[in-house]
């Protein structure tokens, strides 16, 4: 098997040469996908979903969606890169601000903090056990650990393109495996909800 650092280089250059048609069609086949086989909380509950950068399967408009549903959606923001990530709300019209790391935040000013109940997770790669990998900070590792910490009941959807998926996946103690992983093509049902 590769090393995780080998496959996450090796996955995200994968990545980086879908074609943008097919990013953008794939998009679209992901939303129904996702409307179609995922149970979601009730009406007003907090949904957290992430501003695509890099290649990232584009699920804005999943969240406009959503938020016409009667969501809340919020989206993460960075504190420092030790610690889990904060939540915080989004509208189309918000202001953004673009963080260290080239990605979309909300404006602080115009923004709250929420603990979400559904999670859309991006990744670079995923395996069918529900074990993803992302870029290597481990924020999102340890925003699920915190999230358990004060019992907040939680479902972590991940999100990808199908071709992201990886016979298998390394792992380390702290990683933390997703419920379900949806892409343009399947959804994989990984375990129950905690």
């Amino acid at each position: 098997m590769l090393s995780k650092d080998t496959l996450r280089q090796k996955a995200f250059q994968k990545r980086l040469t879908i074609p943008p048609a097919y990013q953008e069609e794939a998009s679209l086949k992901f939303k129904d996908n996702f409307l179609s086989h995922i149970a979601l909380p009730p009406k007003g509950s907090i949904i957290s979903a992430y501003m695509p950068f890099n290649a990232e399967l584009n699920v804005k408009p999943l969240m406009t969606h959503l938020l016409d549903e009667g969501y809340i959606i919020v989206i993460p923001h960075v504190v420092n890169n030790d610690r889990s990530l904060d939540f915080r709300t989004w509208t189309p019209k918000m202001p953004v601000y673009r963080n260290l790391h080239g990605i979309e935040e909300a404006d602080l000013r115009h923004s709250q903090v929420y603990l979400p109940d559904l999670m859309i997770v991006p990744l670079i790669a995923f395996d069918v056990k529900g074990n993803r990998m992302g870029y290597g900070s481990g924020q999102f590792d340890r925003t699920f650990q915190h999230l358990q910490r004060v019992r907040k009941h939680f479902v972590a959807v991940g999100v990808a393109f199908e071709s992201q998926r990886e016979d298998e996946v390394p792992i380390d103690v702290h990683d933390y495996p997703l419920h379900k992983i949806v892409t343009e093509l399947n959804v994989y049902n990984c375990r129950e909800a905690d």
